[in-house]
């Protein structure tokens, strides 16, 4: 399915990356490697009732950054994310919580998460999902949605 670059408040870098990961992926998966992945449920952290452009502002407060590098995720019905963004405590922390966001109609967000390696201080273990804690990153955001006032339903 191809991307629906059409969306409001998707930003050029996300449009970038979701032209140009699917073919990156095609190349590397039969070499073992991936660009995209498809999003567990087990990530789901809830779905935040705001425009993708006005949850954005939160995400900052929050101290997230965007995150260009993640691989593109795909949600389960095949929509293309709509930003990734990652926080860590510093540029050289092990740890990362990853966030992944997918619009839901145009005033809803799906918020997805997850606890990683960093890629910029463990590259491998972080490609090969060593450490990977699902669990933790969904209790965490959910933790600092509900400390930023930030309203969410779980589906």
């Amino acid at each position: 399915m191809p991307p629906n670059d059409d969306v409001p408040g998707v930003d050029w870098v996300t449009k970038a990356r979701r032209r140009v990961l699917p073919t990156v992926h095609r190349i590397k998966a039969p070499l073992g490697g991936f660009a995209q992945c498809t999003m567990h449920p087990s990530e789901y952290v809830g779905t935040v009732q705001r425009e993708l452009t006005e949850f954005r502002p939160d995400l900052e407060a929050m101290e997230f950054a965007p995150e260009p590098i993640a691989s593109l995720k795909v949600h389960s019905d095949g929509r293309a994310s709509a930003g990734s963004w990652v926080r860590r405590r510093s540029a050289l922390a092990d740890w990362q919580l990853h966030v992944t966001l997918f619009q839901d109609g145009r005033d809803a967000v799906e918020v997805f998460a997850h606890r990683e390696y960093s890629w910029l201080r463990h590259p491998y273990k972080h490609y090969t999902a060593e450490g990977w804690d699902t669990t933790g990153g969904v209790e965490r955001m959910r933790s600092l949605l509900s400390d930023h006032g930030v309203s969410f339903r779980v589906d």
